[in-house]
């Protein structure tokens, strides 16, 4: 245990800090994380497999349904806790949002159940999300045994346990790992299994249970995302080879006839179990969609930038937005870490770079004789970005495509770096200068990101005003109400007057309304005005969902010469795109409203 104990540490601070980056992102501001998320409620609530469909038809989850389930089973548990009715998230998108340059970075509304304390859906979310990291911390343990088993031979035993933690700590350290293991997705428990896959590759010895166990894994990755597929070359390499030691493991058992030593049964028993595991479900999309992969009904309903392949400005901006994504760029790729950080991380390669160009330099066969089974993962994910970028464009560019190899990467790295890290405070030094970067990443850039629109029921509860009932919808919704109002101000001449509106959510909203709050005089001739979105559209009503409490400045500038008397305040809201306005009730009958504004209070407008 005691030799353990830093690997335990390890873990359990990127757990911990799996935990914070939970908290600072809200739910569905990870990519595709709403359509991950939708899937796990989806099989909580049907409690079978989602279908996919061509328009017009509208498939069981959109965009995220054509994904194999395991991920999604293995989350499901965090839902079945909430009643039926409740296993469902209606989560609004930010039709103005943009990937880039936009002044709104949320993809999704995040409304009063955000708030703390949580709604039930909310909890089941942010619980669902703990299998990821779950699965993320799995693979910085494989990563270390993985590292062990190829320093076995190689370096003393403190060498070789510096080293194997070193690696696991690029693993745990990674803000961009530690930010995708936090989401709802499939990527870090396919990272996992990459690097169990990795790890009993390059165990020893060989043989068909081992064979049979690499079969198993990768079965299991084919039912975790369909980029697995790239595991099939390296596999099926090792059953031909034998991986690290091979030459040993095959001199010692061809003289006895071993079938271990035979790359054909090899080659079976690996085929054999991935089929057994993972095969039912591409029999499944051929049984449904015609193809293996269900390929057609995804391409349908799926659309993306196109990527330049013969600029070569494109393939630079390609590049870098794959190394940055690589290592920490937040939200739906639109939340970049500050510059300093991207050049640690480059400096941090270029000392793996030089360091591995000293070991070559040495040649020292022994230690680099396993290299082509850690370059191998990486080329095979860089190849199947590359191929995605083909087929989809400018969206494959995302360094979490990687992450399948990221155990082979942080090991690749990890021996560059064990030239010059070969003390053991100086390993100790630079985990903790990592880890201290990706501690301060979530509360530094992705908190700040997503201030809150919005009050918990408990503050609004708790807000001081003039209580009233004022409700704006359709004659068939029950729409939005003012539950309470505040002047603040003197209202006379040249002066200015702040009110202050109190908005509950009774449903969700079908437009963007925007309020009119108008001063009018006995001829019901507006004397000033305010018109604008409730919070200047930084929270617009369509992303208002039940629950909701919104709270909305509105300001009136008197004007100078207005005369002395009493002036009607009306509030209601109106769709700049038609000119029409909601209608007013003041009650919850939907068949019988009473006007299309309120008459909030009448103001004595008294002289300078």
């Amino acid at each position: 245990m005691k030799t353990h104990s830093p690997l335990i540490v390890l873990v359990a601070l990127f757990l911990a800090l799996c935990v914070l980056y939970n908290l600072a992102t809200p739910p569905g501001e990870g990519p595709d994380e709403p359509g991950h998320a939708a899937y796990v409620f989806f099989l909580a609530r049907e409690g079978r497999l989602p279908v996919q469909c061509l328009p017009p038809c509208v498939s069981d989850v959109p965009g995220s349904g054509h994904h194999p389930p395991l991920a999604y089973l293995l989350a499901t548990p965090a839902v079945l806790w909430l009643p039926q009715s409740l296993r469902t998230f209606d989560l609004p998108g930010n039709s103005r949002f943009t990937w880039a340059g936009g002044d709104q970075v949320n993809a999704a509304a995040h409304g009063s159940r955000e708030q703390w304390p949580w709604d039930a859906q909310v909890w089941a979310w942010r619980l669902a999300r703990g299998a990821s990291s779950l699965a993320g911390a799995a693979t910085v343990i494989l990563t270390y045994l993985t590292v062990r088993v190829l320093h076995r031979h190689t370096d003393s035993a403190a060498n070789r346990d510096a080293t194997a933690l070193l690696a696991a700590a690029l693993v745990a350290f990674n803000p961009q790992f530690i930010f995708i293991s936090s989401l709802i997705s499939n990527d870090a428990l396919l990272a996992a299994l990459g690097a169990a896959l990795l790890w009993l590759v390059v165990s020893s010895p060989r043989s068909l249970l081992r064979a049979m166990l690499i079969g198993v894994v990768l079965g299991l990755a084919l039912i975790t995302k369909q980029s697995a597929l790239i595991f099939v070359p390296f596999v099926f390499t090792w059953g031909v080879t034998g991986g690290v030691g091979a030459a040993t493991d095959r001199g010692a058992t061809a003289g006895r006839g071993n079938p271990a030593g035979r790359p054909q049964v090899m080659i079976a028993v690996l085929v054999f179990g991935a089929a057994l595991v993972g095969g039912w479900w591409y029999l499944r999309n051929w049984q449904l969609y015609g193809d293996p992969l269900g390929l057609q009904a995804f391409q349908a309903e799926f659309t993306t930038q196109a990527f330049e392949w013969t600029n070569p400005a494109a393939w630079m901006g390609a590049l870098t937005t794959l190394y940055e994504s690589f290592w920490a760029r937040f939200g739906w790729m639109n939340l970049p870490a500050p510059p300093w950080t991207m050049v640690v991380y480059a400096a941090l390669l270029a000392a793996a770079v030089v360091g591995w160009v000293w070991t070559l330099v040495r040649s020292n066969a022994v230690a680099c004789r396993w290299t082509w089974q850690l370059a191998a993962p990486p080329l095979l994910a860089l190849a199947w970005v590359i191929s995605f970028a083909f087929t989809a464009g400018l969206v494959a560019w995302q360094g979490r495509l990687l992450f399948p190899s990221i155990a082979a990467i942080a090991a690749l790295l990890a021996r560059g770096l064990s030239v010059w890290l070969r003390q053991r405070v100086s390993v100790r030094l630079f985990i903790v200068g990592m880890a201290g970067i990706a501690a301060w990443l979530p509360v530094s850039v992705i908190q700040p990101a997503y201030p809150p629109q919005t009050l918990a029921a408990s503050a609004a509860h708790a807000w001081e005003g003039n209580e009233t009932y004022a409700r704006f919808a359709r004659s068939t919704e029950p729409g939005a109400v003012i539950r309470r109002w505040r002047l603040e101000g003197t209202p006379r001449p040249g002066a200015t007057i702040e009110l202050t509106l109190l908005w509950h959510a009774l449903s969700r909203q079908d437009r963007d309304w925007w309020t009119f709050v108008h001063l009018v005089d006995a001829d019901r001739r507006i004397v000033t005005e305010d018109n604008r979105e409730p919070r200047d559209g930084a929270y617009p009503m369509s992303q208002w969902v039940a629950g909701d409490w919104v709270e909305a400045r509105y300001t009136l500038a008197i004007p100078a010469n207005l005369p002395p008397g009493e002036y009607a305040l009306w509030v209601g809201l109106w769709d700049p795109a038609t000119g029409r306005r909601a209608a007013f009730f003041d009650d919850d009958d939907v068949s019988d409203p009473e006007s299309d504004h309120v008459v909030l209070t009448t103001l004595m407008i008294t002289g300078p």
